[in-house]
């Protein structure tokens, strides 16, 4: 499958099936990912992002009827640090706190892929023991959106700078 064909079908389940709120401000994290050269991976509802072969988020559109365990009705998943800040996508104090606020900690799940990690800094603030998700987003909000679109202009900047 295409990326561009999976970017279509993401856009497209997101049409079909979310509504109001939830769908423009999923839409608009889809069409910003899009703007800024990132491509989906997956199925039309859950997959992830990808930038020049970085995978820089995980996403899930739907319901959890289908799926038990996945929020709903989406989310988006995001396992970099975000250590430290970058000039040229500046963060003002109120998207710290919607960053902090998402923040995950692990609680022990029993997965295969889970392991606690040791302390972390994030946007300048240190959290002990997280999720391999450092960060996610349950039907995230306009201000929470537009957090998460800062979060992917720095991991965008640190694949292109190569960090």
């Amino acid at each position: 499958m295409s990326e561009q064909n999976t970017n279509t079908q993401f856009m497209d389940y997101i049409k079909e099936n979310l509504t109001g709120d939830t769908q423009r401000n999923a839409l608009a994290f889809l069409q910003h990912l899009i703007s800024i050269g990132m491509t989906a991976e997956g199925s039309a509802n859950d997959g992830r992002f990808i930038y020049k072969g970085v995978k820089v988020c995980d996403t899930y559109f739907g319901s959890s009827s289908n799926n038990p365990g996945y929020p709903e009705p989406w989310n988006v998943w995001m396992t970099d640090d975000y250590g430290k800040e970058i000039e040229s996508v500046p963060f003002d104090d109120r998207m710290r706190e919607v960053a902090w606020a998402n923040v995950l900690a692990c609680d022990n799940c029993g997965a295969d892929w889970c392991a606690p990690d040791k302390r972390r800094i994030i946007l300048g603030r240190g959290f002990d023991k997280l999720c391999v998700s450092v960060m996610s987003f349950t039907a995230p909000d306009a201000e929470a959106v537009e957090c998460m679109k800062k979060l992917m202009e720095m991991k965008k900047h640190a694949i292109d700078i190569g960090k």
